[in-house]
């Protein structure tokens, strides 16, 4: 190897400017350690927070879950029916006291609301007499009758003793029985064991500390500061966390923190603070169960331990990427010059010019790379002009292919919208109505139909196996099949024709039996249907797993008929399955519902869940004033914007409609 060859000068190159780089990273690597310090602080201080949160309110939360199955009991709910009654009242407090054993303070109370009569059991003696009768006057007595008035589930009531070094937290759950309050259960959980631990931590890495809204000390490692507030009977006297926070502006920093912490602004503050002369990373949490503000202390230098040296690692990579960039500029005359003609060949290569040659004016390796780069040259140009005429050719057969396909599924959207009942006929005799069709693909697997009879109409919502264009032709046969059924048999008695399309799909679809299709394939298709036979002021509904909503005049509920859990036309369905029909008077002004499962099934919203029937029933709640058009115009508008970027997953069909007066 030649001393003046680019290999060797590139090597000494780089030895020498490696080891001048190395020298100033050692100098970059002190002000990086300490940034990194400052970083996995503040990491620790929220992480440890969080920690501290979840210890306190873990144990809460369990009691909690227990508390409401207590109140859910109907042995409970008996009891506060028939107080009076042995039967019920034993039975009650058996219940109580089975559930009392089970809680972790093996205690447990319930409030009888019409007698207003406090039962309360712990280990040395079970609940069997009331222990007082709780007066709406009584200042002790309060939270009950606040708790029975403005609390829907349940709420937690916090009972803190500074002085005794004691924290209750009591679990009030309401009681109801078919919705009217009758009483209150649950149960209290003492967390001062946990304050206890918090107080006497030893960790010199993080301090955490607990005050109420006010700043008021409720925990803290100090037993000087603890014991004064025990000694303080006056609550406004007691030592704050404010009066040891260095300066006015450290105050009011902390107090603008725990400020947006109690409103609810934001769930976790970190901030910087000095505290009796020494700066912190803190943390700062709300637990909003018990009204208090959790916040960690760390000391940057306590933290860090062996992830110290995670930062040599980012130190490398940067001198590494320091060390290229001066490499660069050092050679940029002894190799990058010659290679620019290379690289402006290159780009006329790029650009279609295959026909360029360079001339070999050296020996060394850019000499062989440009020798290399003229055989290169002349190879692609040969390779080229043979592969253009392939690629042309190919390109213009998949051109005509696809443009054909497309052509083909825009037909099959003209065919199956015109087996769609019109806008104008559907509004003869649903006048306010609504329709949001919205197939997956270009053509898809729903439809609906809308039959006229003499004395009103016979509805249909149908969702076919298949998506694109084998569900368009199942749609389509599906809705041959139903014009045939009402033909033959009428449209008095929409279970009957659920039957006979079961029928004639199976034996359309080759499906009699439950085992393999005649042509040993795995195909197994069908449908399921939603049939509403329309008069005024009554109807008829028959279902093929499709539901029925129904939202009458004046209510603030959605009442649903589910269809039978039986699918027509696949193998599996039963050719003598019973049908049944579900009659139902409507009253003017009544809404009804008819939909596929495409719309619940779509993902969407923040964790991309799908629709799901309650968010679909709150905003058909919410809708339900507005004229049905608006109605699908809304629906249309709250899923797109659910669905965000999501793909849609089915075809999406739902027909609204608002029943007029009946005929006299």
């Amino acid at each position: 190897m030649k001393f003046g060859s680019l290999k060797v000068r590139s090597i000494l190159t780089i030895l020498a400017i490696y080891g001048a780089v190395g020298i100033v990273s050692i100098l970059v690597f002190l002000w990086v350690a300490q940034g990194m310090s400052a970083t996995f602080g503040q990491r620790f201080a929220e992480k440890n927070a969080q920690l501290e949160k979840e210890r306190l309110m873990g144990p809460v939360r369990r009691e909690v879950a227990l508390a409401r199955k207590l109140a859910d009991s109907a042995a409970l709910r008996a009891f506060c029916r028939a107080e009076a009654e042995p039967g019920a009242r034993a039975a009650g407090l058996r219940e109580l006291e089975s559930f009392r054993r089970d809680f972790a303070d093996k205690s447990c109370f319930f409030v009888v609301a019409p007698s207003r009569h406090y039962y309360f059991g712990d280990a040395s003696a079970p609940a069997r007499v009331p222990r007082y009768t709780l007066e709406p006057g009584a200042v002790n007595d309060r939270w009950f009758f606040e708790t029975l008035d403005k609390v829907d589930d349940f709420a937690l009531h916090v009972d803190s003793s500074v002085p005794l070094g004691l924290l209750k937290v009591w679990v009030n759950v309401v009681v109801k029985d078919g919705g009217r309050k009758v009483g209150l259960a649950g149960t209290g959980v003492d967390l001062s064991a946990f304050l206890r631990e918090l107080v006497s931590g030893t960790d010199r890495s993080a301090m955490t500390i607990m005050v109420d809204p006010k700043g008021v000390l409720q925990a803290h490692p100090s037993a000087r500061y603890m014991d004064f507030n025990a000694r303080m009977k006056d609550e406004a006297r007691r030592m704050t966390l404010f009066q040891l926070v260095d300066g006015e502006a450290g105050r009011a920093l902390l107090r603008a923190r725990m400020d947006r912490l109690v409103k609810g602004e934001s769930p976790l503050e970190s901030f910087r603070i000095s505290v009796e002369g020494r700066r912190y990373l803190a943390a700062a949490l709300y637990i909003k169960e018990i009204d208090w503000v959790t916040i960690t202390l760390v000391d940057p230098s306590q933290v860090m331990g062996l992830r110290s040296f995670l930062p040599i690692l980012a130190l490398l990579a940067v001198s590494l990427l320091v060390t290229i960039a001066l490499v660069s500029w050092l050679l940029n005359r002894m190799v990058l010059e010659p290679l620019a003609r290379l690289s402006g060949s290159s780009r006329e290569i790029a650009a279609g010019n295959y026909g360029i040659t360079l001339p070999v004016e050296r020996d060394d390796e850019i000499g062989q790379l440009t020798r290399n780069f003229n055989h290169m040259a002349a190879t692609i140009q040969d390779h080229t002009s043979n592969l253009e005429g392939l690629v042309e050719e190919r390109t213009l057969a998949l051109t005509q292919s696809n443009r054909k396909i497309l052509d083909s599924l825009a037909y099959a959207h003209l065919i199956q919208e015109s087996i769609l009942p019109k806008a104008a006929d559907l509004s003869l005799h649903v006048p306010d109505h609504f329709v949001l069709f919205q197939p997956r693909d270009i053509v898809g697997g729903d439809f609906y139909a809308c039959l006229p009879l003499e004395d009103g109409c016979l509805l249909a919502v149908g969702d076919c196996t298949g998506h694109g264009v084998p569900g368009a032709f199942m749609s389509m046969s599906a809705g041959a099949i139903l014009n045939q059924a009402v033909a033959r048999l009428g449209a008095q008695d929409p279970a009957l024709l659920l039957g006979e399309m079961n029928t004639a799909l199976k034996r359309l679809l080759h499906q009699q039996g439950s085992g393999p299709g005649p042509r040993g394939g795995a195909m197994d298709n069908g449908l399921e249907l939603a049939l509403l036979r329309l008069r005024p002021g009554r109807a008829v509904f028959a279902g093929a797993h499709l539901p029925l909503w129904i939202l009458e005049p004046g209510g603030d509920e959605i009442t649903v008929l589910a269809g039978d859990s039986q699918s027509l036309g696949y193998r599996r369905s039963r050719e003598d399955f019973p049908f049944r029909n579900q009659e139902l008077a409507l009253a003017p002004g009544t809404v009804i519902y008819l939909f596929t499962d495409g719309l619940l099934d779509q993902h969407g919203g923040r964790f991309n869940f799908g629709f799901g029937r309650r968010r679909l029933a709150r905003l058909l709640l919410d809708l339900r004033g507005l004229p049905m058009a608006a109605q699908g115009e809304a629906l249309g508008e709250a899923l797109a914007d659910y669905r965000g970027a999501n793909p849609q997953r089915d075809d999406i069909t739902i027909l609204g409609l608002r029943t007029g007066p009946a005929e006299e």
